[in-house]
């Protein structure tokens, strides 16, 4: 008979959350507010962590969006209970957090910008949301320049999307109507793929 298996249980009775990584992020906050544990914590931020920062980076400079994803995290820590899980998947209210500090401290240091957008601008038509251009080499610092040039609703509205939210997260993450988050996203990837046509 192999140890393998005496010795796993033995580790997993010592550690009730050795198997922190195996849980989902509603299980890992439930377990959080009942235990407190640091483990549970520091697996959820593992595991949403970066996508969080890049997200906050693409709409901030690296200072800001990092002061904004530490205190979105302590908001998470220190107020655990206050996710619905009912209302949102964990990482969509993550990232509602994060979005909402993150246009309070632009309003607060008197950086916030909002460039409203015409829907009728936009096609309803649907197309290639494929940036088959971004494959080819050295245009990657082309479309962070590109991407910068879009107005805040647009990036975010896009860039929440290439971090694999649905249409319908991003509208609960932005608080705006599902058909203007899909007009804000055509619009952006027009753009891009035209700035980017013409940069290749």
């Amino acid at each position: 008979m192999s140890l393998a298996n005496p010795l796993k249980h033995w580790w997993q009775s010592k550690n009730p959350f050795s198997n922190a990584t195996h849980l989902s992020d509603a299980e890992l906050l439930l377990q959080y507010i009942h235990s407190r544990h640091p483990e549970l914590m520091e697996a959820l931020i593992s595991r949403h962590g970066d996508a969080l920062y890049h997200f906050l980076l693409t709409l901030a400079d690296a200072f800001l969006a990092e002061d904004v994803s530490q205190h979105t995290w302590l908001k998470v820590i220190e107020k655990p209970n206050a996710y619905q899980r009912k209302t949102a998947k964990f990482r969509t209210w993550l990232f509602t957090l994060g979005r909402n500090g993150l246009i309070d401290e632009l309003r607060r240091l008197a950086r916030w910008e909002w460039q409203p957008i015409e829907e009728d601008e936009v096609s309803t038509d649907d197309h290639d949301d494929n940036f088959s251009v971004l494959e080819r080499e050295g245009l990657q610092q082309a479309f962070d320049e590109a991407l910068m040039v879009l107005p805040f609703a647009q990036r975010e509205a896009l860039m929440l999307q290439l971090e694999g939210f649905a249409l319908e997260d991003i509208s609960t993450i932005t608080g705006d109507g599902f058909e203007t988050i899909k007009s804000r996203i055509r619009f952006a990837r027009k753009t891009l793929k035209e700035r980017l046509e013409v940069m290749a």
